[in-house]
């Protein structure tokens, strides 16, 4: 979360979409089709079966369907105090989310022509099966199976958990995240007549159903929207008491004679100044060339040197006065943020200042990373 609070431009809106393993989901059928009461009622019997108060906990819900003044709904709860400390990187840069959701909600949404769909895709550590009937989620269960064949050992149990919530199971259709595109053949080998498709999981998805964020979040941006009316309110103050101190014409005269003398200095200085910097330019060309640690060989050992692991490998480097470039492939993101740490604490390189791109993943254990040297 640093990292990715890190990429966030200034001003920027912040949606949060949390994995299955960071919420409790509950089905329940409630007397009554009011939204209002729907809300009190979930909140009281996730108190009845959670060790937390109203209080500790953000909630809602989506409804799945209603008939006879009775609802069929989904029920999602989340810690307060989880929330708080996955998003401190966020908090503390003033850039809290304005939305809060789960990623399987939104993911359901984008499919609402299915009758019933199955989902596989990989979220964190674990293999998740969503049902989703008509772009709602009904049911969400995950597997530590990385592989097709842990899974597909896993999936009777997930499927038997998830008609025991009343989740339908008999799917019109499967949908694989593309990134798991080797484990196609051993799913449709499995569902048989079920059509098994492959769908980018990794594109922006719409504003999810429901938004858990808390209530002291926004308390909180209120507050922080009301601290910077105060600050627009006294910059005012202070342009116009600056107003005002300008209406002293004797002190404005006094200040352009001021101006005019430094102006004389500034542009007899001037011939000097432009040798100086014409230098400064001259000897900035010419530093890779007489500057031993900025060799391209010398380069290259450092960065051969502050190699981790022998399991990383640096496939393309690229060198400019200004810079250099190292792209590679690690087993993991951490042994990609690793290597740039060793980097910066590499003495032959103390003159960069370096940063990553945030590692992409190419596969479970091949990561691709750049790393940027900079002076």
């Amino acid at each position: 979360m640093e990292e990715a609070a890190d990429t966030v431009p200034e001003g920027a809106a912040v949606r949060l979409s949390l994995p299955v393993s960071a919420v409790l989901m509950e089905r329940m059928k409630l007397p009554s089709t009011d939204r209002d009461e729907l809300g009190g009622m979930v909140v009281l019997q996730l108190e009845k079966t959670l060790p937390y108060s109203g209080s500790e906990l953000t909630s809602g819900f989506e409804i799945i369907g209603q008939e006879n003044n009775q609802s069929d709904l989904l029920a999602i709860a989340v810690s307060n105090q989880q929330l708080d400390s996955l998003c401190q990187p966020l908090r503390t840069r003033r850039m809290l989310p304005d939305q809060v959701t789960i990623f399987a909600l939104q993911l359901a949404a984008k499919f609402p022509a299915e009758e019933v769909l199955a989902l596989i895709f990989r979220e964190v550590d674990s293999t998740i099966l969503a049902i989703a009937q008509k772009g709602k989620l009904v049911a969400a269960h995950a597997s530590h199976g990385a592989d097709p064949e842990s899974f597909l050992a896993e999936l009777p149990r997930l499927l038997l958990s998830a008609e025991l919530e009343g989740a339908p199971v008999s799917f019109t259709k499967v949908v694989v995240e593309r990134d798991l595109a080797d484990w196609r053949e051993s799913l449709t080998d499995h569902f048989g007549k079920t059509p098994v498709e492959l769908a980018p999981m990794d594109e922006p998805l719409d504003q999810g159903p429901v938004n858990l964020i808390p209530a002291g979040w926004t308390l909180e941006q209120q507050e922080l929207a009301h601290k910077a009316r105060m600050r627009e309110w006294l910059m005012l103050a202070g342009a116009v008491y600056l107003a005002l101190l300008l209406l002293a014409a004797g002190y404005i005269i006094w200040l352009q004679r001021q101006v005019a003398g430094i102006d004389a200095k500034v542009n007899a200085a001037n011939p000097a100044i432009n040798t100086i910097t014409d230098q400064k330019a001259r000897w900035t060309t010419l530093a890779p060339a007489i500057d031993p640690n900025r060799y391209t060989v010398e380069l290259l050992q450092q960065i051969d040197k502050s190699i981790p692991s022998s399991d990383l490998h640096v496939t393309v480097f690229d060198q400019s006065p200004e810079q250099f470039m190292v792209e590679g492939e690690a087993p993991t993101a951490s042994m990609a943020v690793q290597y740039m740490e060793a980097l910066r604490g590499n003495p032959g390189l103390s003159d960069y200042q370096f940063d990553i791109t945030p590692p992409a993943m190419v596969t479970p254990d091949h990561w691709r990373f750049r790393i940027t040297g900079k002076l």
